[in-house]
């Protein structure tokens, strides 16, 4: 077995969205952000299924949310239980897919712009060159500050605003996360933790569309581009 299985952290309280309801159940266009992140993934043929990990409290709640979305998620293996923080609850995620996994790819449920040849692209590029992440680059002049000071300017053309999904070899991806937790490290995201543990990640150019929704004024920007983009 050499399948590609799929991470999706779905943990989020809304804070920033000035919403009672948790981030994920928030609607857009008439569906929630995680319906719009999961149809993605059922249409999209080069991934096999996945795993969603939510909130210890949310596991029956979130099952009964997708029941009454009136979606089938045939993909869906299961629910997991998340930890307290996002690299905890992917750890948890990588910890419940079969061992003879052949690469996991992982997004977060809060990109539900993502498009289907985002995903396909990024598990051909892992398959191609390894490790991979979907990357935009910088179109603004980046400045290091220190208490108000600034410190320098480093060159744009090297910065680049990292995404999911990104698609990882099971075994490097396992062996990533249980290195950093045997240290105690946390990470921004995934892509450090394998970089860290010495492995080349390469990066895929990726779509300025693919926003992540923290704000309430994201929620407006994403109708937007889903309407665009035919899927409301």
């Amino acid at each position: 077995m050499n399948s590609v299985m799929g991470i999706i952290p779905a943990a989020g309280h809304g804070l920033r969205m000035r919403s009672d309801t948790e981030k994920p159940y928030i609607t857009i266009g008439g569906r929630s952000i995680l319906a719009h992140t999961l149809s993605v993934f059922e249409a999209c043929e080069a991934v096999d299924g996945y795993v969603l990990v939510v909130e210890a409290a949310r596991v029956a709640s979130c099952r009964e949310h997708l029941a009454e979305a009136g979606a089938a998620y045939p993909k869906l293996a299961k629910v997991v239980a998340g930890g307290s923080t996002r690299q905890e609850s992917v750890y948890l995620g990588l910890m419940a897919l079969d061992e003879d996994t052949g690469s996991v790819l992982i997004h977060d449920a809060a990109r539900p712009c993502v498009e289907q040849d985002a995903l396909e692209a990024s598990v051909l590029g892992c398959a191609r060159h390894g490790a991979v992440i979907s990357a935009t680059p910088s179109t603004d002049t980046m400045k290091i500050i220190r208490d108000g000071r600034v410190e320098a300017t480093p060159d744009r053309s090297a910065l680049w605003r990292a995404q999911t999904p990104q698609t990882f070899p099971y075994r490097v991806l396992r062996t990533a996360h249980e290195q950093a937790r045997e240290e105690g490290y946390t990470g921004t995201d995934d892509a450090e933790l394998v970089e860290r543990a010495g492995y080349v990640v390469r990066a895929l150019e990726g779509s300025p569309d693919n926003i992540k929704v923290t704000t309430a004024e994201d929620l407006d920007v994403a109708e937007r581009i889903l309407r665009r983009q035919g899927r409301i």
